[in-house]
């Protein structure tokens, strides 16, 4: 076929300046003179690549070598026009590569990238040569001077966080890469296969750091891209497992198996899954893999052990789990119910705290609960189990049981900070009397705590009674004056009140308390952009904080709430919707987040984004101003702004 267009193209060139000649009344150039122009520059470029496909396509070498040495030829005559320049260097580069002759190959990549910088395929050449000379730190820096001229292009980008991660070992770069890339698509659009495999290798990068909730929420967006990719869902199955995310661990787990029935790491993910879950479906999965020479197929003999009875069996494998790995849980649970059936019922209550206590570290409340209330059963007089069961309670929001054990804990220990605690708890749940009651309680017991006087500023901004906060919480100064949180939330209160330049004052001095306080340089910033003051500052200090928390979505939007204040209304909206994003990762969409992005889409000139995002933002909360804004874009496009 390229041969056949070739053929026609040329005559239908012939056709088109003839023509042209004649509509502009000029003298009809003679056939020479017309052959001279069609077989100079770029005409000669085309023959060039004709032969050139010929010689790609040909598998006798007399042939293949008579049409590269046609190629050059032409590709040699074309140079003397200088627009074709650095495409003719390429393609001469490439013949001399075809011919084998390597560094004449590298000699005219040079050449390409003298004439044009921005021109990529001569750099991925000089790559190759690279590369095959074995220097990969080259080859690296011959990417990285591309995109010195080209910083956003995608497929180098992706090229060079493949190169760093599989030739250089470096993470860390590999992983900035595909974050580029990710972040270039928040403002235009990229190739799916780039963007989906740039989600799916920063994922990689971060299951492989151990950051298990990282690497899931990659591959959730690589998975969102693309659902059908099995890898993907592999990953998503590991890495959930690996924070304990149990629901998505399952879920993704089960759907690889209706690809791949009987894969035996799926089958170990779900055998845990049902066995720290107390599912009798637990024995199915490890029953299938049990007899495999792997720690997985070890793992599930043990298991399948204890699930069966055979104690002796299950004791003779779960304590090497244990040790080789003290990540695992299930082994924990398993030995803690081995021992819960023999007679030492000291050995029970430790394994079974043990076994408690490794499910509450690994944020598995439920288990952590059963074997809480197991151990219990042992040794009801022990005041610990009560603190354990009150702790375990309260991570899974069963408030009313928490505080129930945190008082039978505070009656037998009697420490004043579990009364503040309490009190806390019922502030929470809106209870605020009932959590004056504690805190008062607490401040008699102990009247030079400051964390009673603190709580009862905290419950005060709660309540929005500020003034109230604006006291308790100085009193609370007065006893211990060197806490940034005190410091923090007397800001907020003078915030609520209007006294500004007291809340800065505030701010300052939770910096000078703590210097890491990230949420501190953030407050201090975002206070400055909502009041466009001191803009560079506020700049400074949320740049500060996002040094210290680089993906909340909080100081994202404070940041991106910056840039609008500058003017700067493309780098807003970058960071506006990285907030938006990681809010709602988070589960806490925020809608001060949505009216920004909103008001950055009217500066803009999209007002129908903008109205997508005030809607979104009216969802989350009722907002007089937001509704103002509405109105106003439906005022100008009419029929609801669509």
């Amino acid at each position: 076929m390229k041969i056949t267009y070739l053929i026609f193209l040329l005559p239908l060139f012939l056709f088109q300046c003839s023509s042209t000649d004649v509509v502009k009344g000029e003298k009809v150039k003679t056939i020479p003179e017309e052959r001279e122009k069609i077989t100079s520059g770029w005409s000669y470029y085309s023959e060039g690549l004709y032969y050139k496909n010929l010689a790609a396509g040909s598998d006798k070498a007399d042939e293949r070598k008579k049409y590269i040495e046609l190629a050059i030829d032409k590709m040699n005559s074309a140079v003397a026009d200088e627009d074709a320049k650095g495409r003719v260097y390429h393609q001469l580069a490439e013949l001399y590569h075809m011919k084998g002759e390597t560094d004449k190959s590298e000699e005219y990549a040079k050449l390409s990238i003298m004439s044009d910088k921005t021109f990529f395929p001569p750099y991925s050449r000089l790559y190759s040569i690279l590369m095959v000379r074995k220097k990969p730190v080259e080859a690296s820096e011959m990417l990285e001077k591309y995109i010195q001229s080209v910083p956003d292009d995608p497929s180098a980008l992706y090229m060079l966080g493949i190169h760093y991660f599989k030739y250089l070992n470096n993470t860390e770069k590999s992983l900035s890469e595909f974050e580029k890339i990710i972040e270039i698509s928040r403002s235009r659009d990229v190739l799916p296969y780039y963007l989906e495999n740039s989600y799916y290798n920063a994922g990689y990068i971060m299951y492989s750091k151990n950051e298990y909730r990282k690497g899931f929420q990659y591959f959730r967006k690589a998975y969102e891209l693309n659902s059908n990719n099995m890898n993907t869902i592999y990953m998503m199955a590991f890495s959930a497992m690996g924070y304990y995310n149990l629901i998505d661990a399952e879920k993704y787990a089960v759907l690889y198996l209706k690809n791949s029935p009987g894969e035996p790491n799926m089958e170990f993910i779900l055998g845990n899954v049902y066995y720290i879950n107390s599912d009798d479906r637990a024995l199915g999965h490890f029953a299938r893999i049990r007899n495999l020479k792997s720690f997985e197929g070890l793992a599930s003999a043990g298991l399948y052990a204890e699930l069966t009875g055979d104690d002796k069996k299950a004791e003779s494998i779960i304590p090497a789990l244990m040790k080789y790995r003290k990540d695992m849980i299930s082994p924990y649970i398993a030995l803690a119910k081995i021992k819960a059936r023999g007679d030492n019922r000291d050995e029970a209550y430790k394994a079974l705290i043990a076994a408690g206590t490794a499910c509450f570290r690994n944020s598995v409340f439920n288990a952590a609960e059963k074997m809480f209330y197991m151990a219990m059963e042992i040794k009801s007089d022990n005041n610990d189990i009560f603190y354990y069961l009150a702790r375990t309670h309260e991570e899974n929001k069963n408030y009313s049981m928490a505080i129930s054990y945190y008082k039978r804990f505070y009656d037998h220990s009697k420490e004043t900070d579990i009364l503040v605690h309490i009190g806390y708890l019922y502030g929470t749940q809106k209870n605020y009397s009932r959590a004056f009651d504690y805190f008062r309680k607490a401040a008699e017991l102990d009247p030079e705590n400051p964390s009673p006087y603190f709580f009862m500023g905290l419950v005060n901004i709660w309540d929005e009674k500020y003034k109230d906060a604006k006291k308790n919480i100085g009193l609370a100064i007065s006893r211990k004056n060197n806490e940034e949180t005190y410091h923090f939330y007397m800001a907020v209160a003078n915030e609520k009140l209007g006294n500004i330049d007291d809340a800065i004052v505030n701010l300052r001095d939770a910096i000078k308390h703590n210097s890491s306080s990230a949420r501190a340089y953030n407050y201090l910033g975002y206070i400055y952009a909502e009041k466009n003051i001191n803009i560079d500052e506020a700049f400074s200090l949320v740049s500060k904080a996002l040094e210290y928390e680089p993906e909340n979505g909080a100081y994202l939007d404070s940041l991106g709430w910056i840039y609008f204040r500058k003017g700067e209304y493309e780098s807003a909206l970058k960071y506006l919707l990285l907030a938006e994003e990681k809010l709602e990762e988070a589960g806490t969409p925020d809608y001060v987040v949505y009216e920004h992005i909103g008001d950055t889409y009217i500066k803009l000139g999209n007002p129908a984004r903008a109205k997508t995002y005030y809607e979104k933002a009216l969802k989350i909360e009722k907002n007089a101003a937001v509704e103002e804004k509405l109105k106003q874009i439906r005022g100008i496009n009419g029929n609801g702004g669509n």
